[in-house]
């Protein structure tokens, strides 16, 4: 068998369901969860079976979209809302929601079929003023030039073996260096989506209670009575903050009957041990999810960092830079600190600052305000002679 002999069939698993003689996803069904894992074990079947050799990244490709990339719409105007936000949700919901209102646009996905989301965090250093928790969130359908394009830089920078990554804390290396200008240029032109960071000044311990030990104890209590693991209070509060967080953008950007993946690093809320593993996560993002949207899926996958490096981590590195500069930024403006990491970081600074044609950059600050209380609301960067300026 070929290699797109094998391709094909893979596609044609999936269209399957476009088949009126095959009812596999009767009427009611609940979102079907897809496994990172899946597609690796799958990528294993391939190579042992017909010697053919595809890294996962390529499978998810091929999975979750059979067809062509579309042009389609490129933003939707504001004002926007969350409808089933009552009294009786999280103050952190209202949070948000107070924040949203102040958006002018966000990407428009309605004429896609796919939707992608890549997460990271930062703060989490002791020195740390915020923790930051940024998600890129992207129609898939169009991603198909960025997967080219980003193929063809790394291999102009010897960069493709092995996959090294843009990573935030580490840009000084030569060739990652040297390619940086080109990889920001490629996410700004070739992505259609929105690089989204919330950053929750530290001095508010907690988004969903009067104090820090009363609304750890209830998460802690809550997500195990409703089998979502054994968690210690801070993790708790930690994986609360980021589904909360997804699931009102998800709910904002999707369409009835569209496929969601969600990629993400290791991080401590998606570990696998005795007491809580990712499957619990996954389940209660889902939960949350549920909680704001409005319009059912067709598909919720969820994918963790495969050992085969592809595009997919690229996509994962603009989360990864996002959640670094908007930290560092954050922390200059409060203390006065120059930020440290050369031109790359300056270079980095100024793609967060800048608009891009397809890409919305949208910045959401927490903050314990002068008065005492805490508010929320959009954080503007404009360039000034070279640096930002935080409106």
């Amino acid at each position: 068998m070929s290699q797109d002999e094998a391709l094909s069939l893979i596609v044609a698993m999936v269209r399957l369901r476009d088949v009126t003689e095959v009812d596999p996803f009767p009427p009611g069904a609940a979102p079907v969860t897809v496994d990172g894992h899946s597609f690796e074990r799958l990528a294993n079947q391939i190579r042992q079976h017909h010697r053919i050799t595809l890294d996962p990244g390529d499978l998810v490709l091929l999975l979750l979209t059979p067809g062509d990339p579309v042009q389609g719409k490129v933003r939707k105007s504001g004002p926007f809302a969350l409808p089933r936000v009552t009294s009786e949700y999280p103050w952190f919901a209202h949070l948000l929601l107070n924040a949203i209102k102040q958006l002018p646009s966000l990407p428009d996905f309605s004429d896609d079929t796919k939707v992608f989301v890549m997460s990271d965090f930062s703060g989490e250093h002791r020195s740390a003023l915020y923790n930051t928790y940024s998600f890129i969130i992207l129609a898939q359908d169009k991603i198909g030039p960025f997967q080219v394009k980003v193929r063809e830089l790394r291999e102009k920078h010897g960069l493709l073996n092995p996959y090294s990554e843009f990573a935030y804390k580490d840009l000084r290396f030569g060739a990652r260096s040297r390619a940086l200008p080109e990889f920001l240029d490629l996410v700004d032109n070739y992505i259609h989506g929105a690089v989204i960071t919330l950053a929750v000044e530290k001095r508010i311990e907690t988004l969903f209670g009067p104090s820090k030990p009363e609304a750890h104890a209830f998460l802690v209590d809550q997500l195990a009575s409703l089998g979502f693991g054994q968690w210690k209070g801070p993790d708790a509060e930690k994986v609360s903050r980021v589904c909360h967080t997804l699931a009102v953008f998800v709910s904002l950007l999707t369409s009835t009957g569209q496929r969601l993946l969600w990629y993400c690093d290791n991080d401590t809320i998606n570990v696998d041990g005795k007491r809580r593993t990712f499957a619990h996560t996954q389940e209660l993002f889902k939960t949350v999810w549920g909680m704001y949207a409005t319009q059912p899926l067709d598909v919720i996958g969820f994918g963790r960092s495969f050992e085969d490096k592809s595009y997919l981590d690229d996509l994962l590195s603009v989360a990864d830079l996002a959640a670094g500069v908007v930290q560092d930024l954050l922390q200059g403006n409060a203390t006065g600190a120059d930020i440290s990491g050369g031109d790359e970081k300056l270079r980095v600074i100024r793609w967060a600052a800048s608009p891009a044609r397809f890409l919305s950059k949208i910045n959401i600050q927490i903050c314990r305000m002068e008065n005492g209380e805490v508010g929320s609301g959009l954080v503007a960067m404009n360039l000034k002679d070279e640096q930002p300026d935080l409106a």
